[in-house]
């Protein structure tokens, strides 16, 4: 955007930063980098204002604890912003392995806007210049938010799978076999995959049209049938689900990298809160932060795996090279579990539903796109 860095006659420093994105959720977007709103909330900060109290704005940088607040960061490309906000994870040069620099968190926006953005801007390298709250009264705080780029896209999700071809009850061959493959993947399907339009696969086309309001009632002209609108809503739905399905699996992929102290707040945090309230040792819902109670917890673990001899030994409570490869080493078995539960559970769903169906119950088609850990 031809931001210029030659302010004459202010104090300037050049320095190089690791610069990551965040974003504000909201409670109706269409995808979470975790699965939920609560948890990019933790994730993310509930996204209303910097630790100073400040609003967000675009132009918002997190920044490390020895930057003043009113500190502007001038970037290539992106443009001027202002430091506002603090992070755990926003440390200064050497701080974790992630940073080569001094680290920079930018505010990308709001909802799936903002998500996009953040993704896009990935890790990032670069020179920029400092200036000093009161060498920096007549810089323009404005940035460069470019065009969102889909993050179907950023996460290389396949393009939606397109159905042309109208089938009805009594129809056969391979497109009905895709439609019920398509039915079976979101969860309103449980029959045989024989490329025979029947009663059941009916059933299970009327289920998604009323719950994704392509119909109002079973009576209303093409209910049951897989029509243009219906199509057009399956093919959404299902792109819709390899997209979070994608986004969710980046997160379930966490690996611990650096080390973890108390005053922490990021998502290293989350993961091993959650690795301490399964183990039982800790017993309120994760936060993402680092405090007294998580390192309590922690000591606690780190002595019933022999991590450290005594509370009070080297390393106690804090999450250093021993204690990091245990922790991945439980990512990774947790990992093979919940792959072998969800099978489990599908399967269990998918007979208890065909029991229901089969006893002419009403019953709520199996949703579970993705096994939260």
């Amino acid at each position: 955007m031809g931001v210029s860095f030659a302010n004459v006659g202010l104090a300037q420093e050049a320095r190089e930063f690791t610069v990551t994105g965040y974003y504000s959720p909201l409670p109706n977007q269409t995808y979470y980098v975790t699965g939920s709103y609560e948890r990019d909330k933790i994730l993310n900060g509930h996204g209303i204002a910097g630790a100073d109290g400040t609003p967000v704005f675009p132009g918002m940088i997190a920044a490390p604890s020895s930057y003043a607040f009113g500190t502007v960061v001038c970037l290539p490309d992106f443009g001027c912003g202002s430091v506002h906000d603090r992070g755990g994870a926003i440390v200064e040069k050497g701080g974790r392995n992630i940073a080569r620099h001094d680290r920079l968190d930018l505010w990308m926006g709001y909802g799936d806007e903002g998500l996009a953005r953040a993704l896009a801007l990935g890790l990032w390298h670069t020179n920029g210049t400092l200036y000093e709250p009161e060498a920096a009264g007549d810089i323009e705080i404005a940035v460069n938010f470019k065009i969102v780029t889909p993050i179907t896209r950023l996460l290389n999700v396949p393009a939606p799978q397109k159905f042309i071809k109208k089938l009805y009850i009594g129809d056969s061959g391979e497109a009905v076999t895709t439609l019920q493959e398509a039915l079976a993947t979101l969860g309103f399907y449980i029959g045989a995959k024989d490329g025979e339009f029947d009663a059941e696969l009916k059933s299970a086309v009327l289920r998604f049209q009323l719950e994704n309001f392509v119909v109002d009632s079973a009576t209303e002209a093409g209910a049951g049938g897989f029509g243009p609108k219906t199509q057009i809503a399956l093919s959404e739905a299902l792109n819709k689900y390899e997209t979070q399905k994608a986004l969710s699996e980046r997160w379930n992929d966490f690996h611990f990298e650096g080390n973890l102290s108390k005053g922490k707040r990021d998502e290293s945090v989350l993961k091993l809160q959650e690795i301490l309230v399964q183990r039982e040792l800790l017993n309120y819902q994760p936060t993402g932060y680092f405090g007294n109670l998580t390192k309590t917890a922690l000591i606690k673990f780190q002595l019933e795996e022999g991590l450290i001899a005594t509370q009070n030994s080297v390393g106690a409570g804090s999450v250093g090279p021993k204690t990091r490869a245990l922790l991945n080493e439980l990512l990774e078995i947790e990992t093979r579990a919940v792959t072998q539960d969800k099978a489990a559970q599908l399967a269990f769903m998918k007979q208890k539903n065909k029991l229901r169906m089969l006893a002419g119950l009403d019953f709520t088609p199996v949703q579970n796109l993705i096994v939260k850990k």
